[in-house]
């Protein structure tokens, strides 16, 4: 407790990392969103309210559409992630090279 708070790095935001991060976030909520479209229609097709279509063939949208609400949102936020770790390596590795 003897450090002041003052001490502190401020953190100055990096507006193209933000604008970044906002686009995976609006991607993110997109495919959860068709997900959750793709599990209703397959719920309608199987509960027989769509009279042409055979009820067996709801059972794949319904898994299609959960595999793009859990696992899709994880795949994309983890390549988001090893894209900016792969960057900021590279920006270290360079700021290293120009040192010496």
């Amino acid at each position: 407790m003897s450090d002041p708070i003052d001490d502190e790095p401020e953190y100055i935001p990096d507006p193209i990392k933000e604008k970044q991060a906002r686009a995976v976030h609006f991607l993110v909520s997109f495919v959860r969103l068709l997900g959750v479209i793709l599990v209703m229609l397959g719920l309608a097709i199987v509960l027989d309210r769509l009279p042409p279509v055979p009820p067996l063939s709801g059972y794949p949208l319904i898994f299609l559409g959960l595999a793009q609400m859990w696992a899709a949102p994880v795949w994309i936020i983890r390549k988001y992630i090893r894209a900016r770790v792969a960057e900021e390596e590279m920006a270290r590795a360079a700021e290293g090279t120009d040192e010496q």
